[in-house]
């Protein structure tokens, strides 16, 4: 350690001043902030203009003998039984469907084309017997709503036909089953169906948080490095600092520079999802959407912030060493595409866990340091992870990160004073294998 600082830190200090100090730093940070902050009040925006309203459904009772409660049993295959709230004689109304009784087809025809109810059922009988139904409304094959009606007309004909045959209570039939699962995994029915969706969400998130910084910050430090020395600034710095210096610098300073823009852009981004549940409940009403922050607690903060900063590290290590090998800034992405696609793979892999979490493939790629960052917090939101497996995986994190600077160090050395020649994989593997 002594042997890389104090250089390494003023090394650090410098890339770290160069990169927030510049006017692109500043206006890109400040417009990524203003869309991370959109982007948390866009569902507030998304229910104002009418996604969480209930539909307005528009009744025509044109049969003679219409099924007794009609309005009711539609009601509540519209909508879900523990949210349909009913009054004997009223107007069923819940979070989907809002029954409207028309007695003037006309009128309620003009009041769907204008936007004011957003279909019309026609309920009248055929010469069968049976109940017949005619619906003005959004007729495309993707309509949610059109699909909801079908299924609650069939459910009230079913009724009717029941009700015809001497059936004394054909709602009954209708009731849901009581339907009890004991999970083969005690712990994995703790959680409500809110809760694992929050969970599920967080867990998203933090894939998505650790893939952006990796991909996004890990090329700033590869093209830092190829920019400093197509302008022979390297040559300059080489002989105040050693390589492990310059690399440990390079990756410290840009990293903090990275993460200073990455806190600006979450800090936006958090402040608009704190301010999302009041202002929904103040502009449109209801309680809101599930919020990703929802299963945010401490150790869940401790342990993303070690791996997302242990995997940050360790990218970019890889991504300096890579940046070292080309002398010009068009050979930088074709160096670290390898790199890149180790990180995307982590990235869909990781994505694929989210709906089997408890798998062994799972198990096993949060141990792997180039994987754990993405896995480990994943299982520690979606399943049970002991302690024990949290350290291992760090300490195994730790040590992939002293092989891997390790490596990067003898290829830096190596690269940045390599000038003319063609970038490629044998020159990589012959600058890992030299001792310096």
């Amino acid at each position: 350690m002594s042997g890389l600082f104090p250089n390494a830190w003023y090394i650090a200090r410098r890339e770290y001043l160069v990169r927030v100090r510049s006017r692109a730093f500043v206006i890109m940070t400040a417009i990524l902030a203003l869309v991370g902050l959109g982007l948390a009040l866009a569902p507030v925006g998304f229910r104002m203009l009418g996604a969480d309203r209930p539909q307005r459904l528009g009744v025509v009772i044109s049969a003679a003998d219409p099924p007794p409660r009609t309005l009711g049993l539609l009601g509540g295959g519209l909508n879900p039984p523990s949210a349909a709230g009913q009054a004997d004689g009223g107007t069923p109304r819940s979070a989907n469907y809002e029954l409207v009784p028309v007695s003037d087809p006309i009128a309620a025809r003009r009041d769907v084309q204008d936007g004011r109810l957003n279909g019309l059922l026609t309920i009248g009988r055929s010469s069968s017997g049976d109940l017949a139904f005619d619906y003005f409304g959004d007729s495309s094959p993707t309509s949610r709503s059109l699909a909801a009606v079908q299924a609650a007309s069939q459910q009230l004909a079913i009724s009717d036909r029941l009700t015809r045959a001497g059936v004394r209570d054909p709602s009954a039939i209708f009731t849901p089953v009581g339907f009890r699962v004991e999970p083969l995994d005690p712990n994995a029915g703790r959680r409500d169906t809110a809760a694992s969706v929050a969970a599920y969400l967080l867990a998203t998130v933090l894939v998505v948080l650790t893939f952006m910084a990796i991909m996004t910050y890990g090329n700033w430090v590869a093209g830092s490095v190829a920019e400093e020395k197509s302008s022979r600034v390297m040559e300059l710095l080489i002989t105040a600092a050693s390589p492990r210096q310059l690399l440990a610098g390079k990756v410290i300073g840009t990293c903090a520079a990275g993460l200073t823009q990455y806190l600006a852009i979450l800090g936006a981004a958090l402040v608009g999802v704190i301010l999302s549940g009041p202002l929904s409940r103040a502009i449109v009403g209801g309680s809101g959407a599930s919020s990703p922050f929802a299963g945010v607690t401490i150790p869940v903060l401790i342990v993303f912030g070690l791996f997302f900063l242990g995997g940050f590290v360790l990218y970019a290590a890889v991504y300096a060493a890579l940046g070292s090998m080309v002398s010009r800034q068009e050979d930088v992405q074709q160096m670290v595409g390898p790199m890149t696609l180790v990180g995307v793979v982590g990235y869909f892999a990781a994505f694929t866990a989210l709906s089997t979490p408890d798998s062994g493939w799972v198990h096993v790629l949060s141990f792997v340091p180039f994987f754990a960052p993405y896995f480990m917090p994943l299982r520690l939101v979606l399943s049970t992870v002991t302690p024990l497996e949290v350290v291992f995986s760090a300490l195994l994190l730790v040590a992939g990160i002293v092989i891997v600077h390790s490596l990067a160090a003898r290829i830096y050395s190596a690269g940045v004073l390599l000038y003319g020649q063609r970038p490629g994989i044998r020159a990589v593997w012959r600058a890992a294998r030299v001792r310096r």
